[in-house]
């Protein structure tokens, strides 16, 4: 990790990643190529045989660094394979031309078409070995290997490793191709599968990779999933050299000291906190490898994605037998949790037998749960239609939410996405609803089919209290169709379109129910008010109040009246009993002063006393000034608040809506 003078030169975020059978040469032709022995470990000296991952650089004519990653060719080792695989984008598939196709070069060539490698090039390795004839069948061969696949065109190169003879030439086209790949997405969240993990004297904590997405730079925090911890990093280096920032598609290491007690591995991912989510399941499109067995349903394999290898189920959804080179959506039950994000290639192999048996891309990570076949079958079958654009993706998402809406967070987390560049997808949506104070977007139907419910739900409620103009909030119930976050979003669209505004305590008031009442229900609320007003400390309930006003009053009218005396702010429900509004905040002026007058804390008999009233009345008014905020019962003992909004309340000169 030892910085040199090069750290502003220029990297081609391209890697190039070796493929091909046991002694083919892969390893002494990236030696040769670059001047850097790939295989790290003493044990792959002491035998010739690549075992991990190996690494090393090229400088191309045009100065760029072009990173390359050295896998090993032997079956046994095909998981290390898959993990470098996994973040090259130029694939150098390396053949001997003494022995020419062999199984592993058929399995790596497999393994690359699954994990979406689509440039590469052959080096027909040991051309020295042989006559050009035997050179020409192992050319054959290998173009016979690649017809079916997207590597049809890749050029053969005849080379040696140990001559020298054709480096140039293949130098020259690794160049070329390398130029022609598309590079990988430098916008959006950092994120990076782990190769390597080790510690280095004076620095700490290292851990390497090949980023996927996004940049990063010293300074920046990063998560290490599905640890699920963050920490700094302090630095970065990439093919020898320190550099300013690494972006997706650079072999990078990352120093990470604050890690230093952390169980950190290959398998793990490096991203951007809040960003990246880790799962144990993973909905799929998967493609069966044409050469094998049929697979069964609930077959047990193992799951390689990124750099992670996690045993698991295949759950067919459509199907008990997933035919040789057939094609399905499907969800992989894991045993431990695995990081990665849609559109990730993952690869399928049995448990037993080891050998490649499918892969595909990720369409969703999830957690296990008991699952509808069918019904997860359409939901993924959509998924994959709507492929890699991010509009689409995010509409079946607020679909898949339902009348619930998604918050911006767990869109962003399910988008691989920013929650900047989630909002900034909004706008090809003309039907997504976005609420900024919720955090939380909706589709435009399910709003509309809640606005209709919310409607039919008020006038139930309000069906035996025509005059009322209020409903509590929590007397609308939640349902599939209007559930809670929903309910939320309607309510605050009714008030900020003046159509309702907070009422007394937990009520939405209606205007337009605020209509004048006939002149006879009108004549009868006076005559309630009056009476209330009149009681001042000792407030009647409702059968005194309907004594009181001397003719037969339906249950249901006086209700609705006493309802819409409440929306009008003239009287307030205390337990059973109704005061006029006027009386009730003399009240609370006298319990304020009371308390400030005794130190904070309210004497009840002398505020009994001083009211006129009784223990009948005063105990549910006390409980519900508690309930109002204007004053605390700790201990015993009732003290005021005096920062409370109740409390401050009192203060305006003014009243406006009564405070209950």
């Amino acid at each position: 990790m030892a910085a040199d003078k090069a750290s502003s030169r220029e990297i081609l975020p391209v890697v190039v990643g070796t493929a091909g059978h046991i002694d083919h040469g892969k390893s002494s032709l990236v030696r040769v190529l670059t001047g850097i022995d790939p295989d790290r470990l003493a044990e792959e000296k002491r035998r010739g045989l690549t075992i991990d991952l190996g690494f090393a650089r090229l400088q191309l004519p045009d100065g760029r660094w072009l990173g390359f990653v050295d896998v090993p060719g032997h079956e046994r080792f095909v998981r290390n394979m898959v993990a470098g695989a996994t973040g090259i984008d130029l694939a150098l598939l390396v053949v001997a031309a003494d022995d020419g196709v062999m199984p592993q070069t058929q399995e790596h060539v497999e393994i690359l078409e699954l994990l979406g490698v689509r440039s590469a090039i052959v080096a027909l390795n040991k051309i020295d070995m042989v006559d050009p004839g035997l050179a020409a069948l192992a050319a054959s061969e290998i173009r016979e290997l690649l017809r079916p696949t997207h590597l049809a065109l890749a050029p053969i190169l005849p080379v040696s490793a140990a001559t020298g003879v054709g480096l140039e030439a293949l130098r020259s086209e690794l160049a070329r191709c390398a130029a022609a790949v598309a590079q990988r997405d430098a916008r959006g969240p950092f994120r990076m599968p782990i190769q390597r993990v080790f510690s280095l004297p004076g620095i700490g904590t290292v851990v390497t990779g090949i980023p996927q997405s996004g940049t990063i730079a010293p300074g920046d925090t990063v998560a290490f999933l599905p640890l699920g911890a963050a920490c700094e990093v302090r630095g970065l280096h990439a093919y020898g050299g320190k550099v300013a920032s690494a972006r997706a598609g650079h072999s990078t290491a990352l120093a990470v000291p604050g890690a230093r007690d952390w169980p950190l591995h290959r398998g793990m991912v490096v991203a951007t906190p809040d960003t990246c989510h880790a799962g144990s399941a993973l909905d799929v499109s998967l493609t069966a490898v044409a050469r094998g067995r049929p697979l069964p349903h609930r077959a047990a394999v193992r799951c390689h994605v990124g750099t992670a290898e996690v045993q698991g189920e295949l759950v067919l959804l459509d199907r008990e037998l997933l035919q040789p080179g057939a094609q399905c959506t499907a969800r992989l039950e894991l045993a431990e949790p695995v990081a990665c994000a849609p559109d990730d290639r993952f690869l399928l192999r049995l448990q037993t037998p080891p050998r490649t048996v499918g892969g595909g891309t990720v369409l969703r990570v999830a957690d296990t749960a008991r699952i509808r076949r069918q019904q997860l079958a359409v939901e993924l079958d959509a998924l994959a239609a709507a492929g890699a654009s991010p509009a689409a993706r995010l509409r079946l998402e607020l679909e898949r939410c339902g009348p619930a809406g998604a918050g911006l967070e767990d869109l962003a987390r399910a988008l691989v996405l920013p929650e900047a560049a989630v909002l900034e997808l909004l706008p090809e949506l003309p039907d997504a609803v976005y609420d900024a104070e919720l955090l939380r977007v909706f589709l435009a139907a399910h709003v509309q089919v809640g606005a209709e419910e919310l409607q039919t739900a008020v006038a139930k409620i309000l069906q035996h209290r025509p005059d009322a103009a209020s409903v509590a909030r929590s007397a609308v119930r939640t349902s599939r169709t209007l559930p809670e976050p929903l309910l939320a979003h309607l309510f605050a669209r009714l008030i900020a379109s003046g159509r309702a505004r907070p009422g007394r305590r937990g009520h939405l008031l209606f205007e337009e129910r605020l209509r004048p009442l006939p002149p006879e229900r009108q004549e009868l609320l006076q005559r309630i008010v009056a009476r209330c007003a009149e009681a001042g400390a000792r407030p009647p309930d409702r059968a005194e109040l309907a004594q009181a006003l001397g003719v037969a009053v339906d249950a249901d009218l006086l209700g609705s009246l006493l309802e819409r005396a409440q929306d009008e702010g003239r009287l307030v429900a205390v337990g059973e009993h109704w005061y006029a509004s006027g009386p009730f905040r003399q009240l609370l002026l006298a319990i304020r002063d009371n308390c400030q007058s005794h130190g904070g804390v309210l004497d009840i008999p002398a505020l009994r006393d001083g009211l006129g009233t009784s223990r009948k009345y005063l105990i549910p008014l006390l409980e519900h000034v508690d309930a109002m905020g204007l004053t605390v019962l700790r201990g015993g003992v009732r003290r005021l608040l005096p920062s409370s909004a109740a409390c401050r309340e009192l203060d305006r000169p003014e009243p406006g809506a009564p405070v209950d």
